[in-house]
């Protein structure tokens, strides 16, 4: 399960950054809770509007590959955006 949740988090890491203008300061953390991974973005306010795109579409996208990705290997994952 520690290299899913590794690759999973690689692959946020390597996709938001570049959604974002200043990828410096994109941070993600993981918690495992009641058994699903739950992984937090922060970015700078700026930078949240390409991050979830128009609707909601770039950060459903990536949510829907992540879920993917985690079921494939039994498991549940969520990925969280603060205000």
């Amino acid at each position: 399960l520690k290299f899913r949740t590794t690759a999973m988090e690689e692959f946020l890491d390597f996709v938001l950054r570049r959604l974002a203008a200043h990828p410096d300061e994109v941070f993600i953390t993981h918690a495992a809770v009641e058994g699903r991974d739950v992984f937090t973005v922060q970015a700078r306010r700026t930078d949240l509007p390409k991050i979830i795109g128009k609707r909601g579409q770039t950060i459903h996208a990536i949510r829907s590959l992540l879920a993917a990705g985690a079921a494939k290997h039994g498991g549940r994952v969520q990925l969280v955006v603060p205000d």
